[in-house]
């Protein structure tokens, strides 16, 4: 078959905001064909079908029934994706599924594992590992230029009015989300952090809501300790404008930032350690020298994502949002909110069991929202 004419047959399940999002960006992607689109809202599924021309599905039973595509893009609302991904990936279909993978690390392993089992490709939206600037960033702290890690932060901010929560019934309540900004809001971030530093050994958290009526967090905050003794600091918030988001990294012999569409690299001469045990001058410091980094500046969307998920299942090209890399970042979110409910430091790995008893006990308390305004809109910062 002439490479031109080979597509991905691709359905979206779940059509929010997210979902029609994802139809959009597929019709962009040459390698391929949207050929079925799934909710249980009929007028939904209606509009939405005859606007693409494809088939308008009821359900993923329905759909698995068809058989007619080969791989499925998930956007249902968090709680969902376990049940659903395991489904598919049971059926041999190839999942591309929205942040966070899961809401819970316990469910996310299922489904990794299920993916190895049955031979399937199993990826997440996190188009931002796209972006030119962190896969320099990553390059650069896998080279070993900053020397042993002595510290690691994330500060991510941005923010979120009332009336954003208040468009759905499940926005922002345990049931319907599993969380709050660590689970919606900042899970890209929190991926793109735990793939620079790896996971640390033990997490304190702290969640709180400040600013907004709903009952999970706007706001979360965490003490980390890695295996060598590095600290690290995370401060997610919805309660601030979006003009605050980066990772530094401090290593004994230099220091990397990494932002939306920056990155700065400066490196120490001597190495800290060297010139704290052997430098002989009472004030003594190290020389920061500022390293050019040229990077090509250009933005990334689901787009991105979607063409590499097809091309890895067409022609072999590596997959950058694997789920397996991905479940580190959600291990680290459930494990902030776990120390925050139980007052105490929590190791990681974390048991997954702990972690689900105590969200099963949250959901049990949980309220769908009542005052709601339905809306279906995406960011428009990520068109």
């Amino acid at each position: 078959m002439p490479r031109q004419t080979r597509r991905l047959r691709l359905a979206v399940i779940g059509l929010g905001s997210a979902g029609q999002f994802h139809c959009e960006a597929a019709g962009c992607v040459p390698e391929i064909e949207l050929v079925a689109v799934v909710d249980a809202d009929a007028q939904r599924v209606a509009a939405v079908a005859g606007r693409y021309g494809v088939r308008g599905l009821g359900s993923v039973r329905e759909l698995l029934a068809t058989r007619v595509c080969d791989a499925v893009s998930l956007a249902t609302p968090h709680p969902a994706h376990g049940p659903i991904a395991l489904a598919c990936l049971n059926a041999r279909l190839h999942v591309l599924c929205e942040k966070p993978l899961a809401e819970a690390v316990g469910v996310a392993r299922r489904m990794t594992a299920a993916a190895r089992r049955n031979g399937v490709a199993l990826g997440c939206c996190l188009q931002y590992r796209y972006s030119p600037h962190f896969i320099k960033a990553l390059e650069l702290a896998r080279s070993g230029v900053l020397g042993e890690l002595r510290r690691a932060a994330l500060v991510f901010s941005d923010f979120r009015t009332q009336a954003y929560y208040d468009t759905n019934v499940w926005r922002a309540t345990w049931a319907g989300e599993g969380g709050g900004v660590l689970l919606n809001q900042a899970p890209h971030y929190l991926d793109l952090f735990v793939r620079l530093t790896g996971l640390p050994v033990s997490v304190r958290g702290r969640l709180a809501t400040r600013l907004h009526k709903i009952e999970v967090e706007d706001q979360a905050e965490a003490l980390l300790r890695y295996r060598n003794g590095a600290s690290g600091y995370v401060y997610c918030s919805t309660n601030e404008p979006y003009h605050r988001i980066g990772i530094e990294l401090v290593g004994d012999r230099g220091k990397l930032e990494v932002g939306p569409g920056t990155l700065a690299l400066h490196t120490f001469e001597p190495g800290l350690k060297e010139l704290a045990t052997t430098g002989r001058e009472m004030w003594g410091r190290p020389e920061v020298r500022p390293v050019a980094v040229p990077v090509a500046d250009c933005k990334v969307s689901h787009r991105d994502v979607l063409a590499n998920f097809a091309r890895h299942l067409l022609d072999g090209e590596p997959l950058l949002c694997d789920a397996g890399s991905a479940v580190g970042s959600l291990e680290l979110a459930n494990a902030i909110t776990l120390s925050h409910f139980t007052d105490c430091e929590v190791r990681i790995p974390l048991a997954a069991a702990a972690y689900q008893a105590l969200l099963s006990d949250l959901k049990a308390q949980s309220v769908p929202r009542r005052r709601v305004r339905v809306q279906y809109q995406t960011d428009p910062r990520m068109r």
